[in-house]
């Protein structure tokens, strides 16, 4: 059974990629919810793929790259583990990073990251 974690971040990466960015919003913790819009995560993929000739066309969560003990940011006690997310064009390839929490009794994200390291 894939790491759930993993399942989470590349929900989120597909919600990208189609352009949902509202099932998107969904995914994230309540803070970050209220930190990020759906908008702000549109303008903010835009921002990022800006040079592309065109949309984001998949998402790709790295499952080699998920880290379950890190420093920066420092951990949180919810915190269940930090993924890669590959988000790839036609003639581009960007990330997001995320970490994914246990927020009650589901899953969310509660930190992002974007653009590649």
């Amino acid at each position: 059974m894939p790491n759930p974690a993993i399942g989470l971040a590349q929900q989120f990466g597909d919600y990208l990629a189609q352009g949902d960015y509202a099932k998107a919003h969904g995914l994230l913790c309540s803070a970050l919810q209220r930190q990020y819009s759906p908008s702000t995560l549109r303008a903010d993929v835009e921002t990022m793929i800006y040079y592309g000739s065109g949309p984001i066309q998949r998402a790709i969560a790295m499952a080699d790259c998920l880290l379950t003990d890190w420093q920066y940011p420092p951990m949180e006690a919810n915190d269940l583990a930090w993924v890669y997310v590959s988000l790839e064009g036609e003639d581009f390839l960007e990330a997001v990073s995320v970490i994914v929490q246990q927020e009650g009794k589901k899953l969310a994200i509660r930190w992002l990251e974007w653009g590649r390291p």
